[in-house]
């Protein structure tokens, strides 16, 4: 099997380090290596982007939510974006060079909520203060600088799942359709047991996703809230972008949502990219596929946004 030099490489330089698994490392010391190790394999962070913090109102309370806005004369458009973890670690601030490269490159303000993660807020609550957060900007974003005509939604692995969790939110309360969603290497079948989740094991394992499903869903694994690949009617949700990796314990999965909503006649584009693992699209810092894959996501959201911007008018 081929593997990208460079994420060969970081393999290599973790499995030296001899750390043991998540699941017998505990929940709190995972959450403290993983957003330590996201936070240098981010890309740089663009000085020309603007970081602020605001608070969003959500069903529990005020939501922490950080927005990157890039130089210039706004309205800008905007893109919610979810950050991953499994709903249960990760924060805003893990991502912030990949956040200030997308808001850059896409011309865009990137809004990033700080939602209730699992297992002390368990499922529905890091959806629910996902789709608060879309819900606010549909009727917010100009206090931001921003455009409600031009809404795009993204998330990567759990907030993958989340991407399109609220974009079928969205559907089922009758609120409008972002002009796009970004689903990078998407959780979207909880209680499934999918090919790759067996044969794909390099960085991240099913034995890791089935303690985060655990903790953020529960018996609830059935609940197309929960695995929005078991939503019988995706019909009319918005165009959708699928970054997949190929060593990927989540391939297959994300691969399936692409041909379900492609299949329901919802416009889809699917790219895989070789020889990288779950979390690459992350790690522009060193990884050069890393860096091609955001530069085509901010490639999809400019078109996205023109032709939002065209048929709003």
């Amino acid at each position: 099997m081929y593997i990208d030099p460079q994420i060969k490489a970081f393999i290599d330089d973790l499995s030296a380090l001899d750390m043991p698994h998540p699941v017998e490392l505990g929940l709190a010391a995972t959450r403290d290596g993983f957003s330590q190790l996201w936070q240098q394999v981010n890309p740089a962070a663009r000085e020309t982007v603007r970081i602020e913090e605001i608070q969003v109102p959500g069903p529990a309370g005020d939501i922490r939510t950080m927005v990157y806005t890039p130089k210039g004369e706004g309205p800008f458009p905007v893109v919610a974006f979810f950050h991953g973890g499994g709903c249960c670690m990760m924060a805003p601030e893990d991502y912030t060079g990949t956040n200030t490269v997308l808001a850059e490159d896409a011309g865009a303000i990137v809004v990033v909520p700080a939602y209730r993660r699992a297992p002390e807020n368990p499922f529905p609550a890091p959806l629910e203060d996902c789709f608060a957060t879309y819900q606010w900007l549909l009727g917010n974003a100009a206090t931001i600088g921003g455009d409600p005509s031009r809404i795009a939604i993204a998330g990567d692995s759990g907030g993958g799942y989340l991407a399109a969790a609220v974009a079928q939110e969205a559907k089922r309360r009758n609120a409008a359709q972002p002009a796009m969603q970004l689903l990078i290497y998407p959780m979207t079948d909880m209680g499934g047991l999918p090919t790759s989740r067996i044969e794909e094991t390099m960085f991240l394992d099913d034995r890791t996703l089935q303690w985060v499903i655990d903790m953020h869903v529960g018996e609830n694994r059935l609940d197309p809230r929960a695995s929005p690949i078991l939503e019988p009617d995706v019909s009319g949700l918005a165009p959708t972008v699928v970054i997949a990796a190929q060593i990927d314990p989540l391939r297959d999965e994300g691969k399936a949502y692409a041909s379900k909503l492609r299949n329901a006649g919802v416009p889809v584009q699917y790219h895989l990219y070789e020889g990288v693992v779950h979390g690459f699209f992350n790690m522009g810092g060193f990884c050069d596929q890393g860096n091609a894959a955001v530069a085509q996501a901010c490639a999809a959201l400019r078109e996205a946004f023109a032709h939002a911007g065209t048929t709003s008018r």
